[in-house]
């Protein structure tokens, strides 16, 4: 697994990588990300929003958290991709495939239980929170 770090002066091909042990690695890089301070600069900027991605090497499963400051709170777009059943024929029929799900305006503490479900391979946290 591998975390990816991008920061306000970073251009959007640019990151910043480093190794992950595991969930609670992961979870940490979460907790100790500057976000307010780092979405304040990038409203100054106009630069790059602060984001964090976590990659699974096992099986290439990504789920990105990036932060952007309204007038009165911080939140979070959301993006997870990974192996799963998927639905085809209009829902009738599941079949293997990778599921995409995406939200717009999550809390930081959802962004984090968006990364604990993804970490745990919890599908369905992941899709109520993502529903």
């Amino acid at each position: 697994m591998k975390l990816n770090f991008q920061y306000a002066h970073h251009d959007h091909s640019e990151f910043e990588e480093r190794p992950c042990e595991g969930a609670e690695d992961a979870l940490a890089a979460f907790d100790a990300f500057d976000w307010h301070g780092e979405a304040v600069k990038a409203n100054e900027l106009q630069k790059c929003a602060p984001t964090l991605a976590v990659i699974r090497s096992t099986d290439e499963a990504v789920i990105w958290v990036s932060a952007y400051q309204t007038d009165s709170s911080l939140r979070f777009v959301s993006e997870c991709r990974y192996p799963g059943e998927v639905s085809a024929w209009f829902g009738l029929v599941k079949k293997p495939g990778i599921v995409n799900l995406g939200h717009q305006t999550m809390t930081p503490e959802q962004a984090r239980q968006a990364l604990r479900g993804f970490l745990d391979r919890d599908e369905d946290a992941l899709q109520r929170l993502y529903g």
